[in-house]
């Protein structure tokens, strides 16, 4: 019998959540059916009501079909319980009449749950982890040699500037001229690549100036360093 994926044991795991919230008491988890000697099927639940009804309960991370349904009722009559399925809702009218006709209860997963799939969440998480990083300046700095005379022209004027269109208005250019402009700095590495408001571009541009200032200032500190050292060698 094959195991449940990572999106499989996710949505198992919320579901436990809102039974258990909805007043469910969870019996059992993963049952393993057996009829004769033979492993027949594995039940994802067995919950209890709060009006003391036992309920057969698949989890579905997506949408319920009528093979679905048929399934759950199935298994819970063998079982002698009640069918029970949690999922995003019915795949079609055809599966929510064969619901009703069967008697199956749905839970339905609330749209605040999101089931991602390993890869989805890998790239959820970086987004999330090089948003966080970026607001507290670790955005990667770009060369120096990169950083032409023009463009700290820019990055000074958007640090001067309460909005896009002061920015503009400082560097001679239409907002569109400036977009256009930044643009090009974030497509050289230079800006973030994610699109940003003004007050987010402008503490970047902070950030620059200020780190690359501190750098000028330990490389000729670092160069005075060296003169003396030479000095002393002579």
């Amino acid at each position: 019998m094959p195991k449940p994926g990572v999106k499989g044991r996710s949505s198992e795991r919320i579901a436990l959540g809102i039974l258990e919230r909805l007043g469910y008491e969870i019996l059992e988890t993963n049952r393993i059916v057996n009829v004769g000697e033979a492993e027949a099927f594995e039940v994802d639940m067995i919950a209890l009501s709060q009006e003391g009804q036992k309920y057969c309960v698949e989890v579905k991370a997506g949408q319920a079909g009528v093979s679905d349904i048929r399934q759950v009722f199935a298994d819970s009559e063998v079982l002698g319980l009640k069918p029970m399925l949690v999922c995003k809702g019915f795949a079609n009218e055809a599966a929510e009449a064969v619901a009703k006709k069967l008697d199956v209860k749905m839970i339905p997963f609330s749209q605040y749950y999101v089931l991602l799939e390993p890869e989805e969440l890998e790239v959820v998480v970086r987004s999330a982890v090089q948003d966080v990083l970026n607001e507290y300046g670790f955005f990667p700095l770009p060369l120096w040699e990169a950083i032409k005379e023009e463009d700290w022209r820019l990055i000074e004027r958007i640090t001067a500037a309460e909005s896009f269109k002061e920015a503009a208005q400082h560097l001679d250019l239409s907002v569109e001229d400036l977009g256009r402009r930044i643009g090009d700095l974030r497509r050289r590495g230079i800006f973030p690549g994610k699109g940003q408001s003004f007050m987010d571009l402008k503490r970047h541009s902070q950030q620059l100036i200020q780190r690359y200032s501190l750098i000028r200032r330990l490389d000729k500190i670092e160069e005075r360093l060296k003169k003396i050292e030479e000095s002393l060698d002579h």
